[in-house]
């Protein structure tokens, strides 16, 4: 393969990307292929997998050739891409294809994919197994009366059937424990079965280009935890999260027992404007518009289905929907809705002002790092991204009169590299916010080139470990210039990585044949540290239950590693709170000592802890662990009934933000203290 120009077959598309995309997203398998492509030429024929996987290379920060090593992590890697749990193959599967653990790198030289063909058959007949033998489970009663455990720590692969189908036997078993409140037992079985019966039919239907596409994200994976392979399909959703936008009905869809029913409707979409979709409307058929017809989607995969009925702004798509009348009969309706452009409001950033002990504070909370793809291919100057949302935020709580802001990044985990940089400045003048080092080990420092601070007022940001990547750049910059204080868990993520994302120019008709993740870069403070691993390390650590799990990059395979560079020109110390930070410690302490709540959360803590240092967990059913169980599930429900209402920033139940609001309450007193005047912000 020849050496790539971008203004030949590929274009960057999206620039820089500085997100976390968790493991678990890049290994569940990637089914849906969408309506378009049905009954067309194949993306990936080996020889094209032999590309992508040079492409990989050419561009990789770390690797230039598939090496042996490289051969043995793709090997290890697939089987785990293909079975995450390890609920399928056995260890005697991987054993079978051995000889070839060393030689991946040969045979994909040489375009020979049939050992990707091979494995998957082997795959295929150990589903078939496995469905047949949940079937026989799930067909009779289950007793909960027996004092026994499941294992449920790390495992390696079942040596034998016997073992595989005790594992089987003791996983369906705990399912059905866990699922059968409040409808019973065999509502349960019936739910249960239904599911892997379309997990199997996932799997049987499965088209080349898709097994091919979990071999490449099992190299990608090989070369670090974030290089990804992204069909036409995975690279849509990847925009739609990033770009916070999409084009459909604006509706919320989920699957519930084999039906693709309306969870919400998302304020000024189609779907609402419209006003005959309903939430609860079970989606049975769809006529996409597309010439081909209507389109069973009952037992369908929920991805499959949204694709069908997601499509371009203008078009139009019918919808066959079943719905319960005032009389409880069952009406079939067929509901034409226009597509249009929906705006992702639930992750776009909002404000609230707050009184805390006779202040009145703001928290904007930030759940990502997105940006306006379309705004910025027109070199527009201000884009609605997530950086001109934040300073909307800030103007709006600086005309509240507010005496501090909290920027919630918590479970952020990041987006787009040129938002950090630009919210970053928000906060300093002039300066560098990140520093990237590339794959010739060149560095360059990213500068917030605006005089001018947006805002200069007291500031916390608040941080958990799911907080990553993007959230790490504008949390470490604004602590390396003793801008913030940073409280919350522990400690961030530890993603320090950037990738970009390259687009491949479609052919057979397709708008795109796909995209490689690559990691091309890593990333740095102002102060030349590097949050890789170890994440920003909060001033102040405000618990919460993430602090009993092993959350963060460190728990990945092949990671980056950890590493110092010399600080960036121009940076300096701007800000005076480290000074201050003891004495905040202090008092956020014994508050904390005090506090009922957080009393019970470490208890919750310790618990969990405990658990999860469990190798196993009791499939005996007493009154106690029932109640244990009805209570968190009637907590959780309360919790995410608070959470679905977007517009609600502080939240009663949110113990953690309501110290870290304790926390800038006395940050504003303390600051006050050495100054008087209130800093305020400023337009662009």
């Amino acid at each position: 393969m020849k050496p790539v120009k971008s203004k030949q077959w590929m274009r960057w598309i999206l620039g820089a990307i500085a997100c976390g995309v968790s493991v678990a997203a890049v290994l569940e398998p990637s089914r849906a292929t969408g309506r378009a492509n049905l009954g067309s030429t194949p993306i990936l024929s080996c020889r094209e997998v032999r590309n992508r996987t040079d492409l990989f290379l050419q561009n990789h920060y770390v690797y230039r050739a598939f090496d042996k090593e490289l051969s043995r992590r793709t090997f290890g890697k697939f089987f785990e891409t293909l079975d995450p749990g390890k609920f399928y193959f056995l260890k005697s599967d991987l054993t079978q294809f051995s000889k070839i653990e060393e030689k991946i790198d040969e045979l994909i030289a040489k375009a020979d994919c049939s050992f990707i063909d091979e494995i998957q058959k082997v795959f295929l007949a150990r589903v078939k197994e496995r469905s047949a033998l949940a079937d026989s489970i799930l067909a009779k009663p289950m007793v909960f009366n027996v004092a026994e455990d499941m294992s449920i720590g790390k495992q390696d692969w079942s040596t034998d059937l016997n073992q595989l189908n005790e594992r089987w036997r003791k996983r369906i078993k705990f399912q059905v424990l866990t699922m059968k409140e409040p409808d019973g037992e065999q509502k349960a079985r019936e739910r249960l079965k239904r599911r892997y019966d379309q997990i199997r039919k996932n799997y049987e239907e499965m088209n080349s280009d898709e097994v091919s596409n979990l071999f490449l994200n099992a190299f990608a994976l090989s070369l670090d935890p974030h290089s990804s392979h992204l069909l036409p399909t995975d690279q849509e959703d990847f925009n739609i999260r990033l770009g916070n936008q999409l084009e459909g009905i604006g509706a919320t869809l989920q699957e519930v027992d084999g039906y693709i029913t309306v969870q919400a409707l998302i304020a000024g979409g189609a779907a609402q404007r419209d006003g005959r979709l309903k939430v609860g409307d079970k989606i049975v058929a769809v006529d996409p518009g597309d010439g081909q017809g209507t389109v069973d989607l009952i037992d369908m995969e929920l991805s499959k289905a949204v694709r069908l009925i997601r499509g371009k702004k203008g078009t139009r798509v019918v919808l066959q929907v079943l719905r319960k009348n005032e009389q409880g009969a069952t009406e079939r309706l067929s509901i034409p809705i226009v597509r249009d452009a929906v705006k992702i409001s639930s992750s776009e950033a909002k404000g609230e002002s707050v009184e805390v002990g006779g202040k009145k504070l703001g928290v904007i909370r930030l759940p990502a790092f997105y940006t306006d793809f379309a705004c910025r291919s027109r070199f527009t100057r201000e884009c609605g991204g997530a950086a001109l949302h934040v300073l909307r935020e800030l103007k709006k709580l600086n005309a509240a009169k507010v005496e501090g802001v909290i920027l919630d990044l918590r479970n952020n985990g990041g987006g787009d590299l040129g938002e950090s940089i630009q919210l970053g400045g928000l906060f300093i003048e002039e300066g560098p916010i990140v520093q990237t080092v590339d794959r010739r080990r060149v560095r360059r420092p990213l500068m917030d080139a605006d005089p001018s601070q947006q805002y200069a007022g007291p500031l916390v940001v608040l941080i958990n470990k799911h907080s990553a990547s993007a959230s790490e750049i504008v949390s470490g910059a604004l602590q390396d210039y003793r801008r913030a204080v940073v409280v919350g868990d522990s400690h961030s993520y530890g993603k320090a990585t950037v990738q970009v994302v390259q687009e491949l120019p479609g052919t057979e008709g397709r708008a795109s044949n796909g995209a490689l993740k690559i990691t091309q870069q890593k990333f740095y403070r102002p102060s030349g540290r590097s949050n890789q691993e170890i994440g920003v390390q909060s001033d102040i650590v405000i618990p919460s239950l993430l602090e009993a799990s092993d959350v963060g990059e460190k728990e990945n395979d092949y990671v980056l590693k950890n590493d110092v560079i010399q600080p960036a020109p121009g940076f300096r110390v701007m800000g005076k709170v480290e000074s201050l930070i003891p004495a905040l410690e202090q008092a956020s302490k014994a508050r904390l000592g005090k506090s009922k709540e957080f009393v019970e959360l470490r208890e919750k803590i310790e618990k969990a802890r405990k658990e999860k240092d469990k190798a196993s967990v009791s499939l005996l059913e007493d009154a106690k662990a029932k109640a244990e169980r009805l209570k968190d599930k009637e907590q959780e429900e309360a919790e995410l009934k608070e959470v679905r209402d977007e517009n609600i920033v502080v939240r009663k139940s949110d113990v953690q933000l309501a110290e870290a609001l304790n926390i800038l309450k006395d940050l504003v007193d303390a600051q006050a203290g050495k100054s008087s005047g209130r800093a305020g912000v400023s337009g662009r």
